[in-house]
């Protein structure tokens, strides 16, 4: 069972949207569809977040507490 729901959008938005739709082929209720189902499934921070993993780089240095103090919670070492 399928049920209606309307949203209001600037003509921006509604202009990507129907883009997206074009270059997919699909009507803009499907795209609605998979960007709402995308936005609301839950996902583990890993997978929101794991592109991140390594990605802070310090110097050696620990001449600022700010930096110590980042080292010494940081758990991965």
């Amino acid at each position: 069972m399928s049920t209606t729901i309307t949203i209001r959008t600037d003509e921006a938005l509604r202009r990507r949207l129907e883009e997206r739709a074009a270059e997919r082929g699909q009507s803009l209720s499907e795209v609605a569809r998979e960007i709402l189902e995308n936005g609301l499934t839950p996902r583990a921070i890993c997978e929101r977040a794991g592109h991140l993993r390594g990605k802070l780089a310090l110097p050696p240095q620990e001449s600022e507490p700010w930096r110590k103090t980042l080292r010494e919670r940081n758990w991965r070492r």
